[in-house]
């Protein structure tokens, strides 16, 4: 049967008795790994190693009847035992209706990835009512404030749409990551579902991936804006040592304006390629980005790269001047986005 998110959350904390398979599918791989995550921990135990059994789905592909014997093990420990099958897809069918077809057993989660169109997998798993199958569909950045309340509420956080949103970006929109840095806020925030608490952006920039360090954050988009005395000012904010990671920042913006600068130069223009980005860009980025997009054709971001990589190789020399070597670096790319910009 085809169920919905909801319906699967529900499963977190008791697998129900009517369901024998989990199918977890579709283009965003990261929430079906997630999902499979959370509704395995209501199987771990200290006290059982073997309380989860992983196989491949390649495996079963070659095998169709290992999946009826994990499944129909009997554990030592007395529990019953998770059987996790990872990249399932059509050849594992077999074993899936092989199973169906045995004596009721260990429950049985099936994470896969975007099949095919048409699929005999999905079809089957749609139709049988002992299997629960959900399909997970790439995010956009409408979707960071659905995210960041399925998964932030249970930990007692209450995200504005802003901080969503920066979480979403910064994670790249990955399920699993916004899970993690959601924990991570809630024990900064000490909050609890019993013990809510509001999540702001500045929270999220105090301390989330990616966004960790506002200033770093910001200094990618001066340089690459070519704003030499608003790179100056956020140089000066970095504590000693910050050289390699200043560094790494702003190559993060090339590395992104490198992308994008392949879809312009193949005919679309930067405020398309920057609309179609995968993963999406935080929308308070997407003006600014489409302009530095106008400042540096790809030949200049990719010696911009080139620079960035020497300088940090130059640091990790004995005898280099460190975090000079950096801000020199830095400040020159910012000068030549200033001339182009006159």
């Amino acid at each position: 049967m085809k169920v919905d998110a909801a319906r699967i959350q529900s499963f977190y904390r008791h697998w129900p008795d009517d369901v024998r398979l989990i199918l977890l599918h579709g283009q965003d791989g990261a929430a079906s790994r997630d999902h499979a995550d959370q509704i395995a921990r209501q199987f771990a135990d200290s006290a059982n190693p073997m309380a989860v059994e992983t196989i491949s789905g390649a495996a079963l592909g070659k095998d169709p009847q290992a999946l009826i014997g994990a499944a129909g093990a009997v554990s030592m420990f007395g529990d019953r035992t998770l059987v996790r099958v990872d990249g399932l897809d059509d050849d594992g069918l077999a074993a899936i209706m092989a199973l169906l077809d045995a004596p009721a057993g260990n429950p049985v989660i099936a994470v896969a990835g975007a099949l095919k169109k048409g699929s005999k997998l999905v079809s089957f798993a749609e139709r049988a009512a002992s299997v629960a199958a959900l399909q997970s569909y790439e995010p956009s950045l409408r979707d960071a404030l659905r995210l960041a309340t399925e998964i932030g509420n249970p930990l007692g956080l209450r995200a504005s749409r802003d901080a969503a949103a920066a979480l979403f970006e910064a994670a790249g929109g990955d399920r699993t990551l916004i899970r993690r840095e959601l924990e991570k806020l809630s024990l900064y925030l000490d909050s609890a579902e019993g013990r809510p608490k509001p999540l702001e952006r500045s929270d999220v920039e105090a301390i989330g991936v990616g966004v960790g360090d506002a200033d770093q954050f910001a200094l990618g988009g001066a340089v690459a804006s070519g704003r030499p005395a608003l790179v100056v000012d956020l140089l000066g904010r970095l504590p000693a040592g910050m050289g390699i990671p200043a560094l790494r920042a702003v190559e993060r913006r090339f590395g992104l304006l490198l992308t994008l600068s392949g879809v312009v130069d193949g005919g679309a223009s930067p405020q398309t390629a920057v609309d179609g980005a995968r993963p999406p860009i935080f929308w308070k980025e997407k003006d600014a980005i489409a302009a530095e997009l106008g400042l540096w054709p790809t030949p200049m971001i990719v010696r911009a790269l080139a620079d960035l990589l020497a300088a940090e190789r130059d640091i990790k020399t004995s005898g280099s001047l460190g975090d000079s070597v950096a801000h020199a670096a830095i400040l020159l790319l910012a000068r030549r986005g200033a001339a182009r910009r006159r």
